[in-house]
């Protein structure tokens, strides 16, 4: 009867391997995109007419972010003064800043985007952004614009003495390529609100307001209007220098940068989203820091965070005003890691689960997914990121509003491959994709994970019935156990054991300074020589219980695997204690707490230790 069942084994492994061959060793398939073949309408893009547009009601406001950027909202009203329509107006931008432009986006009236062109034009050292209106506007029309830019390196951080020193140098007002009547103003937010704020002084302008410095051309009786390019403004006018003076070194930013950010969202068509984002994170500033944070979605649930020793402890929630829908997840490094140092980086992943009824709609076996591949956001500059949609059961996609670099094909999935570069807090990534469900993938998933529980309980059951058998054959056998050997072995371990205590404890003595230096490395020394003549009598006491059965081998194993964590330990113990006496540690409280722990550890492998030796024991009675 055993053999019969013996049959079936084989023919269900076959069908196994049959099944899921297509899956493991299918091909990858890489489809890739040019997304640089875009035909942008530059025949608008001329100067004829530029002296009839007029620019009014200009209002900026600069925030000047803690963490290295500085973001301009620029909001301004075009009016339209030739004879024919214009379909396009020019901004510029410092040429010297050209390579530091990270985001440029530009928002119609109705919150509408609206094509952006850097067209390479350079008009009076500017650098000119070309903006193409959704539709032309005709004579003495005007048009309303908003234009969003984000720059980095315009920020420069110094420490005198124990104050910090953020220093922002950049451009007054928008620069335009046109006059510039009515109101004109500009606000520059400080990282801090409660920062000491020093700054220049445009001719009677410039103030401190609520929100920070605030330039306005009202406040000043000679200048009633702007000319293009700032023309009526001197060479030191149009460039401002606010310093933001930190009191105190024990504050909690700096400039910080995500050097690399490798982002996975894996769609299910069971219904589930999961995303795993791994982050790479530089101090590129003059402090040390102990705290950053970032805003994820709030329906996010199952949150984890982890770096390469584990889960990251110490981490915060809190709800956020600034950005609707969000929470923020503060990690502090303090708790279980160390600081970050200027010039350092630190590596960490950051998991959760997305809702898949909120970014999802069906129609039959088509399913439409509209999601923000920027899951999560931070306000630091994204220097490079990867990010990869991995759809299973994908049989094939319809639509995507947003090509990505390249499409991969393995294994019953499709994942659509996005690269991007030095990427904005302010920007977003919305995409939208239409793909059919495999039906037959869907129904093949549970067939075989049928498969694998029968197979699973029909060699359980083969193997109680067989082990059943085994247990009556070895009721009539009796295991040798070398008992002479165990009980040396057990011994020469104790006596081991013993002496190591007793250099811990002569040890603790001297520092407590109950027993003079000599004496303590008296007793050290002649332990330790004692310790290392143990090892060479063990030996063949060891070799003699691994070659007797696997349970006294796999004994053996976890002691020596004990004795190397006991020996790893004591060294993390005496680095730890030798950077607090060179004053490497942040404070006592931090040494003290790191001290605990080590020699906590350092107990739990003693008495695991023993609790072995004991087992061992219990075979000689």
């Amino acid at each position: 009867m055993l053999k019969k069942k013996l049959i079936f084994l084989p023919v269900i492994g076959v069908l196994l391997i049959a099944i899921l061959t297509p899956f493991f060793f299918s091909p990858i398939n890489i489809n890739e995109f040019n997304n640089h073949n875009n035909n942008y309408p530059i025949a608008s893009t001329n100067l004829e007419g530029i002296e009839n547009i007029l620019i009014h009601d200009t209002e900026r406001t600069a925030n000047l972010n803690a963490y290295g950027l500085v973001t301009f909202e620029d909001t301004f009203t075009v009016l339209n003064q030739n004879n024919n329509p214009i379909n396009s107006i020019f901004i510029g931008i410092q040429i010297k800043n050209s390579d530091n432009l990270v985001f440029f986006e530009a928002i119609g009236i109705n919150s509408n985007a609206l094509l952006v062109d850097r067209s390479s034009m350079i008009l009076n050292n500017y650098e000119m952004i070309t903006i193409y209106f959704n539709s032309p506007v005709l004579p003495q029309q005007e048009r309303t614009i908003e234009v969003i830019h984000s720059y980095q390196n315009l920020l420069t951080y110094n420490i005198i003495g124990s104050d910090q020193y953020i220093n922002f140098s950049g451009p007054i007002f928008p620069i335009f390529p046109y006059k510039a009547e009515g109101s004109v103003k500009a606000t520059f937010i400080p990282p801090k609100i409660e920062m000491e704020i020093i700054f220049d002084n445009i001719g009677e302008m410039g103030f401190l307001g609520g929100l920070g410095v605030i330039y306005d051309i009202s406040d000043d009786p000679a200048i009633s209007y702007i000319d293009p390019f700032l023309g009526n403004l001197n060479e030191d006018e149009k460039e401002i220098n606010i310093n933001s003076k930190d009191v105190g070194i024990a504050n909690q930013f700096t400039k910080l940068e995500m050097e690399e950010i490798y982002r996975e969202i894996v769609i299910s068509p069971w219904g589930i989203i999961k995303v795993k984002e791994e982050y790479s994170i530089q101090n590129k500033g003059v402090l040390a820091i102990a705290r950053f944070s970032l805003k994820y979605p709030e329906v996010a649930k199952n949150l984890y965070v982890s770096d390469a020793l584990g889960e990251l402890v110490g981490t915060t929630i809190d709800t956020v005003s600034d950005v609707e829908n969000y929470n923020k997840l503060t990690i502090d490094l303090a708790r279980n890691r160390a600081v970050l140092a200027p010039n350092s980086k630190f590596r960490f992943i950051f998991e959760y689960n997305l809702p898949f009824e909120k970014y999802s709609s069906f129609n039959w076996l088509q399913e439409s997914i509209q999601i923000d591949i920027f899951t999560s956001i931070n306000d630091y500059l994204g220097k490079n990121q990867i990010i990869k949609i991995i759809i299973e059961g994908c049989n094939n996609i319809e639509h995507i509003t947003n090509p990505p670099y390249a499409i991969e094909e393995s294994k019953g999935a499709k994942v659509l491959l996005y690269k991007f570069t030095n990427i904005s807090p302010s920007e977003r990534k919305i995409i939208q994709f239409v793909y059919t469900i495999d039906l037959f993938d869907l129904l093949l998933r549970p067939f075989i994970i049928m498969l694998i529980i029968a197979s699973i309980s029909s060699i359980y059951v083969l193997f109680i019935k067989i082990k059943g058998d085994e247990d009556e054959l070895t009721l009539f056998k009796k295991e040798f156990i070398p008992v002479n050997e165990v009980r040396e072995f057990c011994s020469l371990y104790e006596e081991m054991n013993a002496l190591i205590l007793e250099i811990r404890k002569t040890e603790d003595d001297a520092k407590h300074k109950k027993v003079v230096k000599k004496q303590y490395k008296n007793i050290k020394s002649k332990n330790t020589s004692k310790i290392e003549q143990i090892k060479q009598e063990i030996i063949p006491f060891k070799q003699t219980l691994i070659k007797t059965n696997e349970t006294f081998e796999n004994i053996v194993k976890k002691l020596d695997v004990l004795d190397a964590e006991r020996v790893s330990v004591n060294d993390s113990l005496n680095l730890l204690e030798s950077r607090y006496k060179r004053g490497k540690l942040p404070s006592k409280a931090a040494y003290q707490k790191l001290s605990n722990d080590f020699m906590n550890r350092r107990k739990k492998i003693d008495r695991t230790i023993d609790k072995f030796i004991q087992q061992l024991r219990s075979y000689i009675l």
